[in-house]
């Protein structure tokens, strides 16, 4: 109780104090609590736990010209200053805690593509006038340079130069990266990465050639790339559609390994009819000589339902145990290879579902099952749940292949 107590009155000080400063204060609560009965071949169980991910405060201010952001975790406990910003017409300084030189899943400055995408405690200074950027940086690896970086970006050019400083000497390197739209459609990115220029010099580099064009229906979409490290091709993306149709190809001469690599994929689809698709791939070896060749297929259900009913089917090449609801890969979701070597590779995947409404009585009532023609890998799982008392939910589950198993019980699950 003096712990709780003791949060309490922190969590009063902190946003008092904030208050006074004018400053947002968004409390926050990361974490799952669940509780369940269940009954299983195991026995019974009865449980309960709530997963604390994170707790405390995300503050934020814009108070002349002056933003920040903190986290404050009473986990930890701890107070983390992200970043803050202080600017006016014609110019930006920021610091950030944590901040990549490259595109880091989109939360990096995205100056670098190639070379050079360290990420580190970061500076930047932005002329705004002159589309100017300037940029310092704490590296987090051990022992490597800080880091120094110059970006500059207008109408149809970019670039962006960074080099380092390790104990107030130059780090002997440059990467330079830059970007060219000369009209619309037309890109062209390269990159260089000078390293050891004060002992023995050594040079990466790659140039990327990238054109979109579209003729009504149709887009085409040439590319190619040459470097000493980093891969050389050149290929052609087409991509055609009209209707329930589309046509997706691609073909690629891999000019360091000496091989080409092409597939067509046409698929008929429409939402509350199906989905057929079809999946043709070529490789060739010119160094072996020798030729591959895969085809893959896929017919689905899209949107199946009857009042209450509602049907998904499929059936293709592939292992139906590779199909991953959670990040929506694998069978079902993609057409996979190969039927040409082993006809067995096919599988065929049904879910159905039942919901009814019967008063304050809503069961869902469901079952799955699927078969791989090539191991003869099978599963079925019948199952039936329902919301009690508004509360909780009670489900039973019972799979019958590949293994007798079962179980039933009362859940609660929440995610915050």
């Amino acid at each position: 109780m003096k712990k709780l107590v003791g949060i309490l009155v922190v969590l009063l000080a902190i946003s008092v104090a904030f208050s006074v400063t004018a400053v947002t204060l968004n409390p926050y609560l990361e974490g799952n609590l669940w509780g369940k009965v269940e009954l299983d071949k195991t026995g019974l169980t009865t449980d309960l736990g709530f997963d604390v991910y994170s707790i405390g405060f995300g503050a934020a201010a814009d108070v002349d010209g002056l933003t920040f952001s903190l986290a404050i975790d009473l986990v930890a406990p701890s107070v983390t200053l992200d970043s803050f910003t202080v600017e006016n017409e014609k110019a930006s300084a920021s610091w950030y805690a944590a901040k990549s030189f490259g595109y880091d899943d989109g939360y990096g400055l995205s100056w670098f593509s190639y070379y050079g995408t360290t990420k580190g405690t970061t500076f930047v200074l932005n002329l705004k006038e002159l589309g100017l950027q300037a940029a310092t940086q704490e590296p987090d690896l051990l022992g490597a340079s800080d880091r120094i970086a110059l970006r500059g970006a207008w109408d149809i050019f970019s670039f962006s130069a960074q080099t380092g400083l390790k104990d107030l000497k130059w780090s002997g390197d440059v990467i330079l990266e830059a970007s060219l739209t000369p009209f619309k459609g037309l890109t062209v990115t390269g990159g260089v990465d000078a390293s050891d220029l004060t002992g023995t010099p050594v040079f990466n580099y790659v140039v990327d050639v990238g054109y979109v064009l579209e003729v009504g229906l149709l887009t085409l979409n040439p590319y190619a790339r040459y470097s000493d490290a980093l891969g050389q091709w050149v290929g052609l993306n087409v991509g055609y559609g009209i209707g329930v149709l589309t046509i997706d190809a691609n073909v690629q001469y891999d000019i360091a390994a000496n091989a080409l690599g092409a597939w067509i994929q046409p698929v008929i689809s429409k939402d509350g009819i199906g989905y057929a698709g079809v999946k043709f791939v070529y490789n060739y070896d010119f160094v072996t000589p020798a030729q591959t060749m895969e085809l893959g297929f896929l017919v689905k259900s899209l949107g199946w339902t009857a009042g209450p009913v509602s049907l998904d089917v499929f059936v293709g090449s592939g292992d139906f145990r590779t199909r991953d609801d959670v990040d929506l890969v694998g069978f079902g979701y993609e057409i996979l290879t190969d039927v040409l070597a082993d006809w067995t590779n096919i599988s065929a995947y049904v879910k159905s579902a039942l919901s009814l409404e019967m008063g304050s009585f809503k069961p869902t009532i469901g079952a799955s099952g699927g078969y791989y023609i090539k191991d003869s890998a099978s599963a079925l799982n019948v199952n039936v749940s329902f919301p009690v008392l508004d509360l909780v939910t009670f489900s039973a589950s019972v799979d019958i292949l590949p293994a007798v198993d079962w179980s039933l019980g009362l859940y609660f699950d929440k995610y915050f």
